[in-house]
């Protein structure tokens, strides 16, 4: 579609003329990349009042709209339903644009999702934010959340500092000299936290929440191993005179993963059935009690909690690194495996009623409150959610 089509497809929309057949077509334009730059400015012409446009940064706002797209585009509904301030749907469809298409559907037998309702919810919950625990090798600790930006500590001939986005750095100091012994720090994040760091030789690691990763402060010997708990994404520097390695410990058995220079992530937490290492860039060696397998881009090995693997050669590496990019993606996820990973950014416990068997499909900020969330899957579900603090009751529909 060239830009004067799309052009004319939302001047129909705004006046109501667009048919089944042209509606069909703006759905499916909404949100592609190569628009962008039409939606934008079809917004800065049409809304003439900025008061108009006042609390579109705003997340919630923005997931509120989103998920209106995500009903529009699934054909559930036939117009937008926008917040009041926002007077054209022009606007959403420009913020789908940057953010992504945003909407959560649920897999039923025959059944038809619910309207939207707000979830009964006595109180609400932040999202998660930077923040972790630096333990250092003598066993002193530093809770990042708290400490000011700049220099922290001094370990194993390294200079640590924290910069403004809460990222810790690992650099030589100007005097380089080294211990004889290794000096281990550990990097660990609270539920409801994250946090990244660039190791001694360039290394940038992203932690997920309640997870943490042992590393030396400088790598002395032939090789770089680290140790990891929970999930990570590693963006690994080239050095081929010292491979990479990254040690998990977990129910099923030990997990190996060796690199040179590549980008990757691993999600191994104790209370997951499968842990997955999913290849971005490079190559990886994964070697469990089931034997080794090289992985090449875009493939993803999946390791049970039984000691078998599984390879899958066209992994979703998107929805895989989603959390490090700020997003919950849901490709036909159970309940209980959706509700496990918000557990652990907003730090709430989860209780049910009774067994939920839906599965669901979508996708949503990291970056909005738990109302919202909640919100989104009851209105697709079968479920209410009610929150008392941090306490999030599940119970299905009546």
């Amino acid at each position: 579609m060239d830009p004067q089509q799309l052009e004319t497809l939302l001047d129909r929309y705004l006046t109501g003329e667009l048919t089944p057949e042209q509606r069909k077509t703006l759905a499916e334009a909404i949100g592609q990349p190569e628009h962008s730059d039409v939606l934008n400015k079809f917004v800065q012409h049409t809304l003439l009042d900025e008061d108009l446009s006042k609390g579109l940064d705003d997340p919630a706002v923005k997931a509120e709209i989103e998920w209106h797209i995500g009903e529009f585009k699934a054909g559930k509904v036939h117009t937008l339903r926008v917040p009041k301030f926002v007077r054209f749907a022009a606007a959403a469809a420009a913020i789908l644009a940057v953010a992504g298409v945003v909407y959560i559907s649920r897999s039923t037998r025959g059944k038809t999702p619910i309207a939207a309702t707000q979830p009964a919810a006595t109180h609400d919950v932040a999202p998660g934010h930077e923040g972790a625990v630096l333990t250092l090798a003598d066993g002193k600790q530093i809770v990042l959340d708290s400490s000011g930006d700049g220099s922290l500590a001094r370990q194993g001939g390294m200079a640590i500092t924290k910069e403004h986005a809460g990222q810790l750095v690992y650099q030589t100091e100007p005097t380089g000299v080294f211990p004889q012994a290794t000096m281990y720090n550990t990097l660990t994040t609270p539920r409801g936290r994250r946090t990244a760091v660039v190791l001694s030789d360039g290394t940038k690691v992203w932690l997920n929440a309640a997870s943490s990763i042992k590393f030396p402060a400088a790598f002395m010997g032939k090789d770089r191993t680290v140790e990891l708990s929970g999930e990570a994404y590693f963006e690994v520097a080239k050095d081929a005179g010292k491979p990479f390695r990254v040690k998990v410990n977990r129910p099923g058995g030990n997990m190996n993963i060796e690199v040179l220079g590549t980008s990757f992530n691993i999600m191994a937490y104790d209370d997951e059935a499968t842990s997955s290492t999913t290849l971005v860039d490079g190559s990886v060696k994964v070697v469990t009690v089931a034997g080794a397998s090289l992985l090449k881009p875009g493939q993803q090995l999946l390791a049970g909690s039984d000691g078998k693997t599984n390879l899958v050669a066209d992994a979703d590496v998107q929805k895989a690194i989603a959390w490090k990019d700020g997003n919950f993606i849901f490709r036909g996820d159970g309940l209980d495996d959706i509700m496990k990973q918000l557990a652990r950014w907003y730090d709430i416990d989860v209780r049910y009623d009774s067994p939920v068997t839906d599965h669901y499909t979508g996708k949503i900020s990291r970056q909005v409150n738990i109302s919202q969330v909640l919100k989104m899957l009851q209105a697709a579900g079968g479920v209410n959610f009610t929150v008392d603090n941090r306490q999030v009751r599940v119970s299905p529909k009546t």
